[in-house]
This record gives C-alpha cells, sequence and structure tokens, in this order.
C-alpha cells in the first residue's frame, strides 16, 4: 500500500490536476494506492478518481457525532464526502496539538464504525532515538490499542520517525527493520500492514521496501509530484 499524504498543499487548481496526474498513473491492479487531500479538496478529487482503485482519505477528523465543534470535522463526515481511510496521529499533530494515543482511541473507534480505516502513526524524535528509548516511545504509542477492545485487525499501522519526516533524512535500513519488528511484536497479528514514512523518495523507496517486515509506504513531500509518486510506486512492484 502507498498513500500520498498532501498535508496542507496544493491550491484547489494544483490539486485537481495532481490528482487527475494520480489517476492516469500505471500500476499494477495488486497495489493499492491512496492519497490524503486537503479536507476541502476532498469531494472534488473524489469525483475525479470515480471509476478507478484510488483511495482517498481524510489528513485527520474527530470521533464526536455533529454537534457544537467549531472546526471539527468527524468521522462522518469524511466518510460521506468519499473517504476510505483517515491520518492518524502523525506526529506533527501530537506535537501541535498534544495528540496522544489515548486520546486517539475514540477517534479511531469512530471511523472504524463508519467502515474506513484508521492509518495510525508511531514514531520517536530524534532526542528519544539517541536517548535509546525509540523502541520503548514506539511501543508506548501502540500498547494503548491493545486493551481499548478495537477490531486491531482494521488498522493500518505508519512508521514514522519523527527525525526523518521532512528533513530528507531516512532511516538506514536496518532501523526500518527493528523497528517495524517492535511494531508486529507489539500488535502481534501477521496480517496488519505496517508502512514506513520519513522523507520516503524514489531515490531511497527500493531499499526501503526491500526491508523486512514493510507493507508499504506512507509518502510526504514527493507525494505533491506526480512523476515522484509515480516513481515510488513503481518501486514498490519491483522489490
Amino acid at each position: 500500500m502507498i498513500i500520498g499524504n498532501w498535508k496542507m498543499n496544493t491550491p484547489r487548481s494544483d490539486a485537481l490536476a495532481l490528482a487527475n496526474a494520480v489517476v492516469e498513473m500505471k500500476y499494477l491492479e495488486s497495489t493499492r494506492v491512496g492519497i490524503c487531500p486537503p479536507a476541502l479538496w476532498i469531494d472534488s478529487i473524489t469525483r475525479i478518481v470515480k471509476g478507478s482503485s484510488i483511495l482517498i482519505g481524510a489528513q485527520d477528523c474527530v470521533g464526536d457525532k455533529f454537534g457544537a465543534q467549531t472546526g471539527c470535522i468527524n468521522a462522518n463526515m469524511v466518510h460521506e464526502a468519499g473517504c476510505s481511510m483517515v491520518i492518524l496521529g502523525h506526529s506533527e499533530r501530537r506535537t501541535r496539538f498534544a495528540e496522544t494515543t489515548e486520546k486517539l482511541l475514540h477517534t479511531i473507534a469512530a471511523v472504524l464504525e463508519t467502515g474506513m480505516f484508521p492509518v495510525f502513526c508511531v514514531g520517536e524524535t530524534k532526542k528519544q532515538r539517541e536517548s535509546g528509548k525509540a523502541f520503548d516511545v514506539v511501543a508506548g504509542q501502540l500498547r494503548p490499542l491493545l486493551t481499548s477492545g478495537l477490531d486491531l485487525g482494521g488498522i493500518v499501522i505508519a512508521y514514522e520517525p519523527v527525525w526523518a519526516i521532512g528533513t530528507g533524512l531516512s532511516a538506514t535500513r536496518k532501523d526500518i527493520e527493528e523497528m517495524h519488528a517492535i511494531v508486529r511484536e507489539v500488535i502481534n497479528r501477521d496480517d496488519t500492514l505496517v508502512l514506513y514514512g520519513g522523507s520516503v523518495s524514489p531515490v531511497s523507496a527500493a531499499d526501503i521496501f526491500n526491508a523486512e517486515g514493510v507493507s508499504g509506504a506512507l509518502v510526504g513531500g514527493a507525494s505533491l509530484s506526480a512523476n515522484k509518486f509515480a516513481a515510488i510506486v513503481a518501486a514498490w512492484e519491483r522489490r
């Protein structure tokens, strides 16, 4: 599975052009490809990808039902707009909005209830890695899922080392394999997809995808270029 996270980028005209380019990409039927545009463009882009196998996702939502929450968008809304997945727990939101796994359990449940799947992000900071706490941090972000009563089979995990996001740095193959092994050990499910994210590019993709335990990628900046995104998808198919 390859998912593009456009973050807060692309004015509307650029977003629609990029979506059209992604639809025109050539890839194997077995490859699951998705894009997560800014929320305001979801409805328009859903219409563009209609009839293709491209999945549309939201970059966040809240778990509460309709009500007095100014500025919020809930799981039902993004599902009705055409989404089949929602990114949750991204490090940028954990940092800026103090999101924790415990706070997100309600949202994960709401996403699953609609039939969508959460792409749940975990990852350590540079300081945590350098202090030898990386494994404990990521395991700690995952453990609340185990006692939540949620259907873990419906959740995709994305490991994104915070120090690699948007920096041009990528974890080594050894780092990736070790952390993905930790994720799988904690989740204890053979069918869980574990993606890697963190400056995934056409140059780094091949090595990342050959790492044991990697089920695909959550792609940031490179997903804003149709050519780069297509090259990453192609690297996945050649692995």
